[in-house]
């Protein structure tokens, strides 16, 4: 690559970690990463300003799920600032006729608790159904193998909580690939369940990357999320400038011109890490239909309320708990964080929940509103917070809908071939969690 100037827009998590593998294998590379905000990390929020440790966007990662966050961990040399916990000992709870009822974590409890019960009924039928090739929505996978109750039950909830949308609209194949693979290869989800158990034994218990972290774990670090976005800030020895939003692009002969609030940059090579719609705005003019492709992705808000208390008024621990779409509940869900990771508490009494909404373009006033009027239903909890902050996420989390993610590969295959000299990174292409981002921007990097 000699001396060649890539131009990175935006500083999220994938734009970081596509520059950090980018510089790994290209050293000489001159990288320029602008950011519009003020901060870095995206969508990754960590807040001490009120003195309650806040995180207003993602919090807790499954060791066994986050290899590429691991071996970035593992790079930036973060292993001593990790905190973690065995998922065992986090009960989930759904909130289902107007009570909160905790999910079953042992086969003995999934047998007997009354929530599941329709799920053991088709798991036992389930095995002989005909399978079904090709993508479909969640809720017609989960009806089709399982049944209604079972789709309403549980998995409508699952697709709020992981994706904050609507099973009616999101691929089985980009959401839940797992299920389908099991259907396809094994013929049955349950089949393929017991297999995966079965062959669960004799792998490894521990991380390869972080050697003393168990697999069955959830992970954070003691001082937050943002401990990794600061940690490759740090580490990265690229420009990095905030305030800087992209106006307009252009091309000049083999060069890139990007005008921003911040000035003028040339670039030989050009990387947009930003969401979709923005990504759109700037290509239109050069590539109309695969801007258009990138335009017709929905993603949905969330009004974020972190809530803090002095005192210990959790009746119970766990990880949280979720609602049902179709109770009508202001409330999508809510996670007990000073349950989760205690050494990230200030005292042993210091209570901390995370509550989600759907963001409908609520005052913040009535948000804060209806997250304690939640807390206050499902957790009775009636003390005033100590400490309170709230957080728009305004489209943040991109609905990958049926062939979602053909359809992006065939958008990056024809960008590629038309603008060689660009690429694209973000959570709207191939996953929305962030051990999926980092993959992505990981592969789009070597390719240089």
């Amino acid at each position: 690559m000699g001396q060649q100037r890539i131009l990175v827009l935006g500083a999220g998590i994938s734009g970081l970690s596509y520059a950090w593998y980018l510089k790994k294998h290209h050293a000489s590379a001159q990288i320029t990463l602008l950011e519009k905000t003020e901060r870095l990390g995206g969508w990754i929020d960590t807040d001490h300003n009120q003195g309650f440790h806040f995180e207003k966007g993602p919090r807790a990662f499954k060791a066994a799920k986050s290899s590429s966050i691991l071996e970035l961990v593992k790079e930036l040399h973060l292993e001593n600032e990790m905190v973690w916990t065995e998922e065992k000992k986090l009960d989930r709870y759904l909130w289902f006729q107007e009570k909160l009822h905790c999910l079953p974590q042992g086969l003995f409890s999934f047998l007997c608790s009354t929530v599941t019960r329709p799920f053991v009924k088709a798991l036992l039928t389930e095995w002989s159904k005909p399978k079904f090739h090709g993508d479909e929505t969640v809720w017609e996978f989960a009806c089709r193998r399982f049944s209604k109750e079972v789709a309403s039950r549980f998995f409508d909830p699952l697709v709020v909580g992981i994706f904050g949308g609507d099973a009616r609209q999101i691929s089985i194949v980009s959401c839940f690939p797992k299920l389908k693979e099991w259907e396809e290869k094994e013929g049955s989800v349950t089949r393929g369940m017991l297999r995966a158990l079965k062959s669960k034994r004799n792998q490894p218990k521990f991380s390869e990357h972080v050697p003393h972290l168990p697999l069955s774990a959830f992970y954070s670090f003691r001082s937050g999320m943002q401990t990794l976005v600061d940690g490759l800030a740090k580490q990265l020895n690229a420009e990095i400038v905030t305030r800087a939003e992209a106006l307009q692009i252009e091309r000049q002969g083999a060069e890139w011109i990007v005008h921003s609030t911040q000035g003028i940059r040339v670039a030989d090579h050009l990387c947009f890490a930003l969401p979709a719609a923005e990504t759109a705005r700037l290509l239109k003019p050069l590539v109309p239909d695969l801007a258009q492709e990138l335009e017709q992705i929905v993603s949905l808000g969330f009004a974020i309320i972190n809530v803090g208390y002095n005192d210990s008024v959790l009746p119970l621990q766990g990880f949280g708990y979720l609602t049902q779409s179709g109770a009508n509940e202001e409330v999508l869900g809510s996670v007990f964080d000073s349950s989760v990771f205690p050494e990230q508490r200030k005292t042993a009494q210091e209570t901390r929940l995370t509550i989600k909404l759907k963001d409908c373009g609520q005052k913040e006033e009535e948000a804060i509103q209806s997250a304690l009027n939640g807390a206050r239903r499902h957790l009775n909890i009636t003390a005033q917070p100590d400490a309170i902050a709230f957080k728009r996420a305004s489209h943040a989390i991109p609905q990958y809908g049926v062939c979602h993610l053909e359809k992006m590969a065939r958008v990056q295959e024809a960008l590629t071939e038309r603008l060689p000299t660009c690429s694209l990174v973000g959570n709207y292409l191939s996953g929305v969690a962030v051990d999926q981002c980092i993959a992505h921007s990981k592969r789009v990097a070597e390719l240089h």
